[in-house]
């Protein structure tokens, strides 16, 4: 099966359930809705960090998207972690699955990490304001966690055949296409292009950037890989 052969959210739908990354990135978000539902004690803080985190979603995944998804072919990043293996094989091939969404081990890695990288802010901000540290942190984590699950099927679904119905999507399906067909050095958002806008990455105009001759190989071919 390819991107190209579903044709409405239904069919994507059945698609995206077969991998294994939305089964296992839905796993840790029941178990985080339910320890935060467990834990109660809601606060202002939660609400700080509901808006601190889609704020960052943008930011976070433009900085994935360029420093590990594109990093350079003799990087540390590319030589020993291979970051941008997978990536580089999706650019080459967009309407293919395989390289499409993250692999299983790879989605239980990532919904780790963010349980990692959501302690070191959230903790250290709510000190900073004055509001309890746990159950913040808790709402982060499960947000979090929630916008990987929501990266997943984002990109899937704006790379089927499927048209959006909402300015949103509408403009998030067109920035990814240019992404992959224009220039990859821009767009570099999928559920959010606050980080394009915020660190220049964002063009009024498609054609205020060249057409990219190394958009499908990311400057490097995937037998060197």
């Amino acid at each position: 099966m390819r991107t190209n052969d579903l044709r409405n959210k239904s069919e994507t739908f059945k698609a995206f359930v077969q991998f294994g990354s939305p089964r296992v990135i839905a796993t840790f978000v029941a178990l985080a809705v339910g320890g935060r539902l467990w834990y109660g004690n809601w606060g202002w803080g939660d609400l700080v960090i509901a808006g601190t985190t889609l704020f960052l979603v943008g930011v976070f995944e433009w900085v994935v998207h360029l420093f590990l998804l594109h990093a350079p072919e003799d990087s540390f990043r590319m030589t020993k972690l291979r970051t941008g293996t997978g990536h580089r094989a999706h650019h080459q091939d967009p309407n293919g699955m395989v390289h499409l969404l993250l692999n299983t081990p790879e989605s239980a890695l990532f919904a780790a990490m963010f349980g990692v990288f959501t302690a070191l802010w959230v903790p250290v901000f709510m000190w900073i304001l004055g509001f309890e540290m746990l159950a913040p942190y808790l709402t982060g984590y499960m947000l979090a966690l929630i916008g990987l699950l929501h990266y997943e099927w984002t990109h899937l679904l704006v790379h089927t055949r499927y048209k959006p119905k909402t300015r949103v999507y509408k403009r998030l399906a067109r920035n990814h296409r240019l992404h992959h067909y224009r220039n990859e050095h821009n767009w570099l958002g999928v559920t959010s292009n606050m980080g394009d806008r915020i660190l220049g990455t964002y063009p009024k105009h498609k054609s205020d950037v060249p057409l990219s001759e190394t958009a499908k190989n990311l400057g490097s071919s995937l037998e060197s890989i």
